[in-house]
């Protein structure tokens, strides 16, 4: 283990280094960084989506990378994963920022609630014994937490006050060509 001066100089360098990267995710995406702070609560989806995309991207990667046609995509999703690995703290440290002071729907209130709870966070990956596990369970928590805010803006929304087609009568004949009772 470290304990020279160099070794804390550097731990408050990445910790600066954690925030201004923070500073520049919620300014260039504050809703989305918002959406994946807010699916941090969701603590056993996060975590288990977290798990399965964690391990899965990078193995899904190195094996879109045996093909010609895969080397672009595989590469490209390591790079993504490995973004992923800052970007998920930043957002657990957000959540954490805003549990401590409280919630806020400003975008500088949020970047300074984002970086109380990185410097937590960056403190509690300093201690001996348990700041790898820590960091370990942030990062899986986190991935899960991005996971569940891109699947959420992938998905289809439907239209809400919008009256279904109206039905025929019961006794319509069915339209040509269709099978009833599967025969």
């Amino acid at each position: 283990m470290e304990s020279g001066a160099g070794y804390f100089v550097w731990r408050v360098i990445w910790a600066a280094a954690f925030v201004v990267f923070g500073l520049v995710l919620l300014s260039v995406m504050p809703i989305f960084a918002r959406e994946a702070s807010e699916n941090v609560e969701n603590v056993g989806a996060s975590f288990g989506l977290g798990v399965l995309v964690g391990f899965a991207v990078p193995i899904a990667a190195i094996i879109a990378c045996f093909t010609v046609v895969g080397l672009f995509v595989g590469i490209a999703s390591m790079m993504l994963w490995f973004a992923s690995l800052y970007i998920a703290q930043i957002v657990v440290g957000t959540a954490i920022g805003q549990w401590i002071i409280g919630r806020s729907h400003e975008t500088w209130g949020l970047i300074g609630r984002m970086a109380v709870g990185v410097i937590i966070l960056r403190i509690c990956t300093a201690l001996p014994y348990i700041g790898g596990w820590v960091k370990l369970a942030v990062i899986v928590w986190g991935i899960g937490a991005l996971s569940l805010a891109v699947y959420r803006r992938l998905q289809p929304v439907m239209a809400p006050n919008i009256p279904s087609a109206p039905l025929p009568p019961v006794s319509a004949p069915l339209p040509p060509n269709t099978t009833v009772g599967g025969i």
